[in-house]
């Protein structure tokens, strides 16, 4: 894939599709790859494809599959770790806690 170039302070741009200047990645194996091809290879946001690419330029670690998300949101609340109403007071540390009252 013939791909229009320049280099910037040792950093390798190429144009993208849109006609922006975006930074073109080269993996251990030799594979140039942009944040955006990745993150439609992965299916993932492009600021999980770029934190791979920044963080490693092994294949096996930047195209390894996406996990599950976790958290739903910004303000999502994990309910399962609140002590429960009915018997608060086995929680150790509610013990711990009131040995020192």
């Amino acid at each position: 894939m013939d791909r229009e170039t320049k280099v910037e302070l040792g950093i390798v741009y190429t144009r993208a599709p849109t006609g922006y200047w975006v930074r073109l990645y080269t993996l251990d194996d030799g594979r140039e790859i942009t944040c955006n091809e990745l993150a439609l290879r992965l299916g993932s946001s492009i600021i999980c494809a770029r934190a791979r690419l920044n963080t490693s330029t092994d294949p096996k670690h930047v195209f390894r599959s996406v996990r599950e998300l976790v958290h739903k949101g910004d303000d999502y609340v994990d309910t399962k770790s609140w002590i429960k109403s009915r018997d608060w007071y086995t929680d150790p540390f509610v013990k711990l806690m009131l040995k020192s009252i």
